[in-house]
Formats: C-alpha cells, sequence, structure tokens
C-alpha cells in the first residue's frame, strides 16, 4: 500500500510554531492512522502548489440551454471535458449548492453558479487520474476569490485532512465562462486518498442546515443524510451522538471510542479564529461532513468555506435559550467559540472544551492558527498576484476590480461587524419548521407576526427573517443582514478582518498586539455614524434614483439609495445632513440614532422596532448597511419627521416636502 503524500504548507511563522511545537495526538488517531493507511493517487499534481489551471466543459445547446433553464434541478448532462490537459468525455456536468444557487437562480442578470464534474456518473470505472467528482465554486460572496481557498491551506497545515483545492479558469464551449476555485469533491476518492483502501467499509454523513448533535430520542437525526456506505437504521451514528451527548462534565467518558476527537478540535478552532459562522459554529449547523471507519469511530470532514473572514457575520440566528456572550467574528471568545448560538446547543464544542486535556489541545491549534492569521495578508496578496489577471479576465465575476483590490487592503473605517448585506430568494420557498411544531409549541419558538399552520410542508417567512437551528427565537430578524428578494452577499474586506481579529485573539491570548493602522481622517466613507453636526451634501444627483428635498436634489457618494423588495433606501448620512441634523452610532447595540430639531429617533440594524422620542414603534421594513453606509427605509425617515413625500415611478425620483410643523421646517 502506499503512503499518502506527506501535506507541506510552510508559511511564515506558522512554519517555524509546526516545526518546534509538533502536534500530538488526542485520544486515538485516526488521522494520524490514515498517514499510515492512506493511498496518494495521480491526481494530487492537479492541485499541488499555487497555481491555475483550466477547465474547458464542451457541452451540446441544448443540454446547456436545459442547466440554465432549470438550475435547482442539479440535472447531469452528459459532457466532454478537459482538466489541466487531461481529457475525459461522458462526464457527469451540473449545478451544485443550496441558498447560493438560489439565490444565482434569482439574479436577473447572472448565471454565475458552482458547477460539479462527476467523472463516474455515467462511467463507473471512469476517473480523473483517480479522482471521481470536483467541484467548481463560483466564489459567491467573496470579492477576494480567496477566502475558500486559505481555510483550506489553514486546515491542512495544522494536520487536518481537507479536501485540496486549485484556482480554475472555467471554459464552456470554448469560450471563458469565469474564474472558479476547484476543490477535491468529499466523494470515494477522498476517502480512499485519507482513509485507505478499507474506507468503503465505512458511512459518510453530510450534515444539513441545522445540525445540532444533540441527542433525539427518536434517533431520526433527519439533518444528517447518508451520502456514501451503510450504516443501517443509524446506528454508528446514533451510538457517537449518544455517547458524545452523555459524557460527564468535564470527563472524556467514552468519546474517544466513537470519535476523532482531534478533527473536531481542528475544525471548530479554524472556524472561530478565521471567522467562519456558516458552519457548526453557528446556528446555521452545517457545512461538514462525518466519516465513520468500520468501527465506529467518527472523524469531522471539513467543507465549504467561501463565507470564511466574517464572509457571514452573526451566524444566521440565534438558536437555544443561555447566555451569548459574542457580538461580532472579530471578538468571538476563544473559550466559547460560537456565533448566533448558545453553547450548549452545540455539544461537538461545548462537551469536548469542558474536558481539561482537549481545551489544552485545542488552545494548541489557535495558537497555530494566530501564527497563520498573522501572515495572512501577506499571503493574501501573494496569492492575489498570481490570480489578479485572471479575476480581470473574469467575465462574469460578481464584483468589481475595485472590491477585489479593497479586500486585500486594511480599511479602519469599515464595519467592524463586517458591514455586507445577503438578499437570498424571495421568500425561501419550502423552508421546513421542526416536525409536529405548532405556534407557542417546542422550545421557545416564537412563530412570525400572520403565521398560521396548514400552509404545507413550507412555510414563507416575512422579509428579513433568517432560518436559526430551532432553539428560542430561531427565526430573527435581521441577523446575518438579510433583505428579501434576491440579490448578492458581498463580504467586507478581508485583511481588515484578519488583522483586527488577529489583534483580539492576541489579546486573549496575552500576546503582544499588533499595531492596527489608523483611519484616514481625509476618508469620505466614515465606517459609521458619529455623534457631529452633519455637512450639508452637495446639490446635484448624478443618475440612478433621484431625492429631493424642498427643491434641491441631493447628492449620495458611492452608495445611492436603492429599492429593496418595494421599498426605498436611502443612505442616512446625507438625508440627515441635509435635514441640519445630528447622527450617533452606537457599535455595542449596532443601533443608529439621529436627532433632527426635537425629534430624536433610535433604530437597531435589522430590526423592525424603532424608537422615536422614546416610544417605541414598529416599521415595515429595517435599516441596513451596505458598503459600510447605513442605509434607512425613506418612508419612516418622512413620516417621523412629519413631512410629505411623492414618488414618481416612472421618473425614479423620491421629492420630499417638509411641512410647517415638521422638525425640518
Amino acid at each position: 500500500m502506499k503512503t499518502k503524500l506527506a501535506k507541506t504548507f510552510a508559511i511564515g511563522a506558522l512554519a517555524v510554531a509546526l516545526s518546534v511545537a509538533p502536534l500530538s495526538a488526542v485520544g486515538p488517531t485516526p488521522t494520524a492512522d490514515a498517514a499510515e493507511q492512506g493511498v496518494s493517487q495521480p491526481y494530487e499534481s492537479i492541485f499541488a502548489g499555487d497555481r491555475i489551471i483550466d477547465v474547458k466543459v464542451t457541452i451540446e445547446d441544448e443540454d446547456w440551454e436545459s442547466i440554465l433553464a432549470s438550475p435547482l434541478d442539479k440535472d447531469y448532462k452528459s459532457v466532454t471535458v478537459e482538466v489541466d490537459g487531461n481529457v475525459l468525455e461522458n462526464v457527469g456536468f451540473s449545478t451544485k449548492g443550496n441558498l447560493t444557487l438560489r439565490s444565482v437562480a434569482s439574479m436577473e442578470d447572472s448565471d454565475r453558479y458552482s458547477f460539479r464534474l462527476k467523472f463516474d456518473k455515467f462511467d463507473k470505472s471512469q476517473t480523473l487520474l483517480g479522482l471521481d467528482k470536483m467541484a467548481l465554486n463560483n466564489n459567491y460572496s467573496d470579492p477576494s476569490f480567496l477566502r475558500e481557498y486559505l481555510h483550506y491551506e489553514a486546515l491542512r497545515a495544522i494536520g487536518l485532512d481537507a479536501p485540496q483545492t486549485v484556482f480554475t479558469n472555467l471554459y464552456i464551449n470554448g469560450e471563458l465562462y469565469g474564474f472558479y476555485l476547484g476543490v477535491e469533491a468529499i466523494d470515494d476518492s477522498y476517502l480512499l486518498r485519507n482513509y485507505g483502501e478499507d474506507y468503503a467499509d465505512g458511512v459518510l454523513y453530510e450534515a444539513d442546515q441545522g445540525t445540532t448533535l444533540l441527542y433525539e430520542e427518536d434517533g431520526a437525526y433527519k439533518t444528517l443524510t447518508e451520502d456514501l456506505g451503510s450504516d443501517p437504521d443509524k446506528a454508528l451514528l446514533r451510538q457517537f451522538i449518544q455517547t458524545l451527548n452523555e459524557m460527564p462534565d468535564g470527563q472524556k467518558g467514552d468519546i474517544e471510542s466513537v470519535l476523532n476527537v482531534d478533527s473536531a478540535l481542528q475544525y471548530i478552532a479554524a472556524n472561530m479564529v478565521l471567522g467562519n459562522y456558516d458552519s457548526y459554529n453557528s446556528a446555521m449547523g452545517h457545512n461538514f461532513s462525518l466519516y465513520s471507519d468500520a468501527k465506529g469511530v467518527f472523524t469531522v470532514v471539513p467543507w465549504d468555506f467561501n463565507m470564511s473572514f466574517n464572509g457571514f457575520p452573526g451566524g444566521g440566528g440565534r438558536g437555544g435559550s443561555g447566555t451569548q456572550t459574542n457580538t461580532t467574528a472579530i471578538n468571538v471568545s476563544i473559550d466559547e467559540p460560537v456565533l448566533g448560538v448558545a453553547m450548549e446547543r452545540v455539544p461537538l464544542i461545548n462537551n469536548l472544551l469542558q474536558v481539561p486535556e482537549y481545551k489544552a489541545k485545542y488552545l494548541t491549534y489557535v495558537s497555530e492558527l494566530v501564527d497563520y492569521l498573522a501572515g495572512v495578508e501577506k499571503r493574501a496578496n501573494e496569492l492575489a498576484d498570481l490570480i489578479r489577471p485572471s479575476v480581470t479576465a473574469d467575465p462574469t465575476k460578481f464584483y468589481t476590480m475595485e472590491q477585489f483590490e479593497s479586500n486585500l487592503v486594511y480599511d479602519a473605517n469599515e464595519q467592524t461587524s463586517g458591514g455586507m448585506g445577503m438578499f437570498p430568494p424571495d421568500g425561501f420557498d419550502g423552508m421546513t419548521l421542526p416536525e409536529g411544531w405548532t405556534p407557542g409549541a417546542g422550545e421557545g419558538l416564537t412563530p412570525p407576526e400572520g403565521w398560521t399552520p396548514g400552509a404545507g410542508e413550507g412555510w414563507t417567512p416575512p422579509e428579513g427573517w433568517v432560518p436559526g437551528d430551532g432553539g428560542e427565537g430561531a427565526f430573527v430578524p435581521g441577523q446575518g443582514g438579510f433583505g428579501g428578494g434576491g440579490g448578492l452577499m458581498t463580504a467586507g474586506s478581508l485583511v481588515t478582518f484578519a488583522l483586527n481579529r488577529l489583534a483580539n485573539l492576541q489579546e486573549q491570548l496575552g500576546l503582544e498586539v499588533i499595531d492596527l493602522p489608523q483611519a484616514d481622517p481625509t476618508t469620505t466613507t466614515p465606517a459609521a455614524p458619529t455623534e457631529t453636526t452633519a455637512t450639508p451634501p452637495a446639490t446635484e444627483t448624478k443618475g440612478g434614483i433621484g431625492v429631493t428635498l424642498g427643491g434641491t436634489s441631493l447628492r449620495f457618494g458611492d452608495q445611492q439609495p436603492v429599492i429593496v423588495d418595494g421599498r426605498l433606501l436611502v443612505p442616512l448620512r446625507e438625508l440627515i445632513a441635509a435635514l441640519g441634523g445630528t447622527i450617533n452610532w452606537d457599535a455595542t447595540t449596532r443601533t443608529v440614532s439621529w436627532l433632527v430639531g426635537d425629534t430624536k429617533i433610535a433604530l437597531p440594524i435589522g430590526q423592525k422596532t424603532a424608537t422615536v422620542n422614546g416610544t417605541q414603534v414598529t416599521i415595515s421594513a429595517g435599516a441596513d448597511i451596505l458598503n459600510g453606509r447605513t442605509l434607512v427605509p425613506a418612508r419612516f425617515i418622512v413620516e417621523t419627521l412629519g413631512m410629505t413625500a411623492n414618488w414618481d415611478q416612472a421618473a425614479q425620483q423620491l421629492t420630499i416636502t417638509a411641512t410647517t410643523d415638521s422638525p425640518a421646517a
């Protein structure tokens, strides 16, 4: 049997840390065993080193048109493909993804889907140099094109068996389609490479959204789907989850008989250090798999990191009734490495970290990842030099080159919470609540206003609601920056988050803290409103939605007014400036407030409850932050200040007039 090729990612200070303090195994060591048992494969050469390969897909016109017409079907079509010079025929080609797929499908101006190539779909004996499946990820939500690549690299650097990655130029029928990330799929070839020729005696489970690993009396565990292998009645899975939940406080119990503890600690630590909360470390509870060998020892297999480095702040909900001390990905506590979910809702984190030996090993991984984080700015710019020509040439990219470049530099003015907005497809059609749930029942679940049972398997929440994990307040308005009605998620600067997170972690670990770059006082786009007298903006609106106040046209800067789900949102600073008011921003509560005349209004970002002169009022749409700018519903501002407004749909023009008794008069 061949020995698996060593993974060497000696990067900056991390390489020094690894050479000085090599990792020791915790409990049983399937990861170490895999190093002895894993079978090296010729396809590893495709992913070796920092490189860009070409993937050329030739597909019949009618099949391509069928994919574009029905992307959510994920139907495989037979194609001829050339991958880095290797040509294969009769290969399965389809779209892939869930929320990202639906988001792109809802766009009117983009067909930039993620895809998968299944080389043995139609010919079971066919592989690409031993590889049976490859994902082509579209870098949705990531203007840097680097988040996923860096996170996988960091995992491999600390010893976790993670999928391999390679930058990819994707061609469809001879034309450049886009710059993608090629990822080794978690399939037979991955399992053979990492766990050896006996891998088929085990079973692989994929974790769907809402996976908690909490014990369930009926043992159904519906969010865990058997992907490969066989586990009749989920016997191995049930034993693992029961053993995990029965760990005595602060003691191992029998956990090492059912879990490769190292793999869990590595996965948890990397999500926390690198700010990945589209994961088990949040209420989203997905983007990982569990592989069990024939003995029932499970290993955590990582997946999907395009929203790492604070690409998904907020954790996707507020699952659980326990205390949640973390407020942003930047300040997440090392001792409570979760965001948007209470520790007791995630036993794979909570129970393991109560064991002193496991906590010490976890802190070892944290320290090594902090060393990695210290070199991320240099590493990101090194990789950017490699991929910049391909990003520039990408004809379908979601983002501008300005956004790409801004992800590579530190911006002291950027919102520390991430400053991104996400607009998923209308209504989350088909979302399923916990089985048997009724209003007022369950674990404190509160249905959205107006919700009634009996509407079928799924339900359509009102705009701004996001899925949680079935705990108290599982559907929380505004968390995660959701709006409504299609659109695109955009993360803030990768480097800004990395350096801010590094400084926070160094402080938590008692290390010397780096000096962060200071804000440029000449900037015209402050990260958040501050208590000051606003400066009236220049007059004149150039293109887009026009806003006039008292006959004067307002000019907005880099963020124009937008219409979201039929509601007009306007940049707050310019409008309040024109009214002669003042603005204040509370970073702790993420609340923007403004004072015009004698009227004071406070509005938490993403919430639908505002305070007007001390009285709480409910509004139809909340404030949002786009590109570091606070946008507020125009109707709400107009009504609270006693003004009148007229909207001209044809001209896309809002005309605001102050009445004699309004504070702005």
